[in-house]
């Protein structure tokens, strides 16, 4: 019996502070995401490209873990 190799927790690290971008006092939100499993940090001006970040790490870890062999698989059913 070859177990299916459980999917690593993927960790990562959102630090949000505001900024004045120039002399007009606007301020904006910017983003430092950091991937505690791939040690990458990216700095972003706003959330959405942050939470983009994350969304894509997820999905590229996600399509690696699908290309393993499965073997073995039980699907579960959700008790009520």
């Amino acid at each position: 019996m070859n177990p299916q190799k459980p999917l690593l927790d993927q960790v990562f690290i959102l630090r949000f502070w505001r900024e004045t971008a120039d002399a007009s006092d606007q301020a904006r939100w910017r983003v430092l995401v950091r991937n505690i499993n791939t040690r990458r940090r990216d700095v972003v001006d706003d959330m959405q490209r942050a939470f983009a970040i994350v969304a894509s790490n997820l999905n590229a870890v996600a399509r690696e873990h699908e290309g393993q062999e499965c073997l073995d698989v039980e699907t579960s059913t959700p008790e009520h």
